[in-house]
């Protein structure tokens, strides 16, 4: 399967942007009314194929490579990726 590895640095942002970035990509757990109320919300990763590999290294299906980019452009993170070929058992 055609897959792409994306790894990114986030040592450049602030600690605002970087939080950002990993909401984006990973979702985060909301409290509201003193933690009465707990919504999950969701990251571009959860419906996306992916592996991750460390902390700042995705193994992302082809197909869902483009999404993964453009938040990382949006958050101005400095990134590369590379195409590769995987076995389908190694994303989830």
């Amino acid at each position: 399967m055609d897959a792409k590895i994306i790894a990114y640095d986030l040592s450049k942002l602030d600690h605002y942007h970087k939080v950002l970035l990993n909401r984006a990509l990973f979702g985060f757990t909301d409290n509201s009314n003193s933690g009465a109320y707990v919504y999950q919300r969701k990251g571009i990763l959860k419906d996306i194929q992916h592996k991750r590999l460390t902390k700042g290294t995705l193994i992302v299906k082809m197909s869902g490579a483009n999404k993964v980019i453009s938040v990382l452009k949006k958050h101005k993170a400095k990134f590369y990726a590379y195409d590769i070929s995987v076995n389908q058992s190694i994303l989830k």
